[in-house]
């Protein structure tokens, strides 16, 4: 199967977004620019993240084939248990400086950036992607601590909002954030454009389950999208797309690790170390999805690409 879909910039995407818009969003959260490719931070990053990329790496192709080696759903609630049950809502605040940058490029800029500039740029391809959709029903698989939805419901209240999460700890996080009367000032600022109901985020409907059985009926949804979650579902992914693949009743958006942006060099092995997704965007069709168009045209990670993918419903 071949779906010969186009790779768009973002200047000829069908929303409204800029290369402008998508700067400023990212850019509370760069810690440097870097102006030149000798710049000896830079360098240090890059040996550092390369080191522990063999280091690892070379094990992790040993062991991947196996089951041993290979990321399974406990290893998945191990990780993610500790990064919610740790975090809190006060790292999104605009103004303060995080405890980690990582190298990111984006055309021929080169930035060290904190990976919370990327939640917030997402948010506003996020708000774009629904206001030229017009959904009237949004699930969010593998939800995390719910940040996406629970900006996306202030900025559109009037939209039903539901999103799953596999771990305890990020189902509990989003939950207690809820007991909030208004979001908390500091994330009201964090969203990329102005919200129109700081109370819309009570609204959301978090659940705790596995994406593997989605406990929604056939074609429930009319946006069904993922950020950064389908990475780790390598192992369960055919059962996954096929069943996102079966809620939605029109749309679904994916921002992930696709293999066309993680073929070769030090993304291909960083991948395969940690055993993370790797379905091209031709494997949405046999679940059903028909991609519509897919951009990577926003800053990336220098060690892990993402594509953005629209692909609707196909119904044949």
């Amino acid at each position: 199967m071949n779906c010969n879909i186009p790779f768009l910039s973002l200047n000829d995407l069908p929303l409204e977004l800029s290369t402008t818009q998508i700067r400023e969003a990212f850019q509370p959260f760069i810690a440097r620019r870097i102006e030149k490719s000798d710049d000896s931070q830079w360098r240090e990053h890059l040996k550092r993240r390369r080191r522990r990329i063999l280091t690892k790496g070379l094990r992790r192709l040993v062991t991947t084939w196996v089951p041993a080696g290979q990321r399974r759903e406990d290893a998945v609630i191990r990780e993610y248990s500790e990064a919610w049950g740790s975090a809190d809502y006060d790292r999104y605040d605009i103004h303060k400086e995080q405890p980690r940058y990582s190298p990111w490029e984006w055309h021929e800029e080169k930035f060290l950036a904190s990976t919370l500039g990327s939640t917030r740029f997402r948010q506003l391809m996020l708000i774009r992607l629904i206001e030229e959709l017009k959904p009237r029903r949004v699930l969010e698989v593998g939800c995390g601590d719910g940040i996406n939805l629970l900006l996306l419901a202030c900025r559109f209240p009037e939209i039903s909002f539901q999103g799953l999460e596999l771990t305890t700890a990020g189902h509990e996080r989003a939950k207690q954030l809820q007991q909030q009367a208004e979001l908390p000032a500091n994330m009201q600022k964090f969203a990329p454009l102005p919200l129109k109901d700081a109370s819309g985020h009570r609204k959301v409907t978090f659940l705790q389950g596995s994406a593997t059985d989605l406990p929604f009926e056939d074609n429930s949804q009319d946006l069904v999208f993922t950020i950064l979650a389908l990475e780790q579902m390598e192992r369960i992914r055919h059962r996954v797309l096929s069943e996102i693949g079966r809620v939605t009743c029109s749309h679904a958006f994916m921002i992930e690790p696709f293999r066309e942006v993680n073929s070769s060099g030090w993304r291909r092995l960083n991948v395969l170390r940690r055993d993370y997704f790797r379905a091209g965007v031709d494997d949405l069709l046999p679940h059903g999805l028909q991609p519509l168009w897919a951009t990577d045209d926003f800053p990336q990670e220098v060690f892990l690409g993402s594509l953005a993918v629209l692909s609707r419903k196909n119904r044949s």
